[in-house]
């Protein structure tokens, strides 16, 4: 039997954002009728508003990242549903002043199609509007059809880097360049370990079983290409760092970023483990880890496992990721 702090079904969303907007009240503000979660404090008029919409369950994904050096509006769809372009349209007027504004999409089919829509009409409203994919995760696509790939927590990188970069002032074009270079540098592997029950059903979904880990599950549940029985967390975390190295050549001397990113059932006592099993195998191959980050980001309801993330840095890349951010899920500083 599924037992969930919920209420009614049909109203998972719509209490989800009321309460989250209430327990971050100092940085969110959320409208009364909308799912537009967007900064308690707005920035500044002139400087590039970056905004996002995404489906709902994988809290706190990804209005978790809304706030200064951040994300300005996440316009929410209801549960693992992509908010519709005409919505989305709307929710990024209710923010438009004349600033430049990047619109984010997380490289999955409804988001894409719904995000085109949103950018189709803020152009016909003639914004200064630019939109962006991302796309990192390595078991949807070969290498060399990197653009194929889903979208995964390693967006975390292209939204600091570009949101420190909006922060200063930079240009609609450099934020853009910005956002892409973080992007083109991140790879991400996810290994699921159990199920997850759907809130409004009841159902168990994507099934693993216990002796078994499943690599490259998708965010929201979807099967990965391969399972393998599963032995320790140096052993597993091991095989997929050398997966995501493999994928991206590195120097000797390279540094990281690593992002270590719960499903949702994860304990951070876990997640530390693997931490230090990251650098302990990165270093054997030569890499430096320069920071590191691990928490529940974007989950998939009460999935066990976790998101892998490497973020190959530069000058820029560091220097972007060194900037203050302050939002309900990640502050540097």
């Amino acid at each position: 039997m599924m037992k969930k702090f919920l209420n009614k079904p049909e109203d998972i969303m719509d209490e989800t954002m009321r309460g989250y907007a209430q327990t971050n009240r100092r940085k969110l503000y959320l409208p009364e009728g909308t799912h537009n979660m967007m900064r308690r404090e707005p920035k500044k008029k002139g400087l590039v508003k970056l905004v996002v919409g995404n489906g709902g369950g994988h809290e706190p994904g990804l209005m978790g990242w809304i706030g200064y050096g951040m994300y300005d509006l996440d316009c929410l769809g209801n549960f693992f549903t992509a908010q519709a372009g005409t919505v989305f349209y709307d929710a990024i007027r209710s923010i438009d002043d004349g600033s430049p504004i990047l619109l984010t999409i997380s490289n999955h089919a409804g988001d894409v199609m719904n995000g085109n829509i949103a950018y189709s009409m803020c152009l016909e409203d003639d914004m200064e509007i630019r939109k962006v994919l991302f796309y990192d995760d390595i078991a949807t696509a070969p290498k060399g059809q990197e653009e194929e790939r889903r979208g995964g927590a390693g967006m975390l990188f292209s939204i600091k880097t570009a949101g420190a970069l909006a922060e200063r002032g930079g240009s609609l074009d450099e934020v853009v360049r910005v956002w892409n270079k973080a992007r083109d540098n991140t790879r991400t592997l996810s290994i699921a370990l159990t199920s997850w029950t759907h809130p409004a059903t009841g159902e168990v979904m994507a099934s693993t079983p216990d002796d078994l880990a499943n690599i490259g599950a998708g965010v929201h549940g979807e099967a990965g290409p391969a399972s393998m029985p599963f032995t320790s967390s140096a052993v597993m975390i091991g095989k997929m760092c050398d997966m995501l190295i493999d994928d991206m050549p590195y120097n000797p001397g390279d540094e990281i970023i690593v992002l270590i990113n719960g499903m949702g059932a994860t304990s951070m006592m876990e997640m530390s483990v693997v931490a230090q099993d990251v650098d302990k195998h990165v270093a054997s191959r030569g890499i430096k880890v320069y920071d590191s980050v691990a928490g529940n980001f974007v989950t998939t309801q009460e999935m066990a496992g976790l998101s892998l993330s490497f973020l190959k840095l530069d000058d820029e890349l560091k220097e972007l990721w060194n900037d203050p951010c302050s939002s309900p899920a990640y502050t540097n500083r």
